[in-house]
């Protein structure tokens, strides 16, 4: 018996269409069930990435876009409330124009809008500003952003930690700069890590020029004497040391050095050395000397 071709033919679009309707369903499964804040925002005016940077910052935050295939996990790290579809919300409420997005997308289009770790400054549906970080692929066609998707992690209490940890380093900058006498900073290598202006309007040395030379290169201990082995640990402190500076012309300074440490051990270990210079230190004759002196001196 002949084959009918037209009958044959005819179930073509129809094996084609199952096997999409099978791979959709197997793609929301997949979307749904994922653990991953998994997401799309859809340009339905396409961004037109042959613009200037600028233009293009405007058209990702105002041409119209919505949200496609986000997922439960998505939904709950937004607190976006129980039984309302997170795809039917307005994409600017979760992701606002403000200068830390407009880094955000500035990256992005660096990146040719294929980048991970980018970090965006998003809003929760309880009203609270959150810091997220987005691993981004672009869709591109024409020239033209048409879709970008991925995942999404909150990262806001990383970057408190990060915000308490520079606002401490530069609390003990401001108490390090404000004392008067030079400090030093040095590792267990001997390696000047850190010091304080008092350095540089005494001795003249500008400090970009000293951080990471040897400090030896500028303080000269007395012979035999050792910062790793002459020092225990635990901020054991020692009595004031006699040492010479050498300022930048070459020229020596006598002064005494107040030497402490701290740190659990060698790779955490560093030593502080406070400097004085040996005349700062002599001692001042009582007040009633110094009122005697005066009185002789106007008779």
């Amino acid at each position: 018996m002949p084959t009918d071709i037209s009958k044959q033919a005819s179930t073509v679009p129809d094996q084609e269409q199952d096997t999409l309707r099978l791979e959709n369903e197997v793609l929301r499964s997949f979307v749904e069930t994922s653990r991953d804040a998994l997401f799309c925002i859809e340009f339905l005016e396409p961004v037109d990435l042959a613009a200037p940077e600028p233009e293009i910052i405007r058209q990702v935050f105002e041409n119209e876009c919505v949200w496609r295939l986000c997922n439960t996990a998505m939904a709950r790290l937004y607190k976006l409330p129980e039984g309302r579809d997170f795809n039917a919300q307005n994409v600017r409420f979760v992701f606002p124009r403000n200068p830390e997005n407009e880094q955000f997308v500035r990256g992005l289009i660096e990146a040719d809008f294929d980048m991970d770790s980018a970090v965006s400054l998003d809003q929760d549906y309880e009203g609270r500003e959150v810091y997220m970080e987005n691993d981004i692929r672009g869709q591109i066609a024409d020239g033209k952003l048409q879709r970008m998707m991925g995942t999404v992690r909150n990262i806001s209490q990383q970057k408190i930690r990060e915000q308490n940890l520079t606002d401490r380093l530069n609390a003990m900058s401001n108490v390090l700069s404000a004392i008067p006498d030079p400090v030093l900073v040095v590792d267990t290598a001997g390696v000047l890590q850190a010091a304080n202006p008092a350095l540089e309007l005494k001795f003249g040395w500008h400090l970009d020029d000293l951080l990471g030379q040897p400090v030896n290169a500028i303080v000269r201990f007395p012979d035999g004497f050792s910062l790793l082995s002459d020092l225990p640990l635990n901020a054991i402190e020692r009595p004031y040391l006699a040492v010479e500076v050498v300022n930048p012309a070459g020229r020596t300074h006598r002064c005494e050095a107040h030497i402490s440490s701290f740190g659990k051990n060698d790779s955490e270990r560093r030593v502080v050395i406070t400097l004085r210079s040996e005349k700062a230190l002599r001692p001042q004759p009582p007040a009633n000397e110094l009122a005697a002196t005066g009185s002789s001196g106007s008779r």
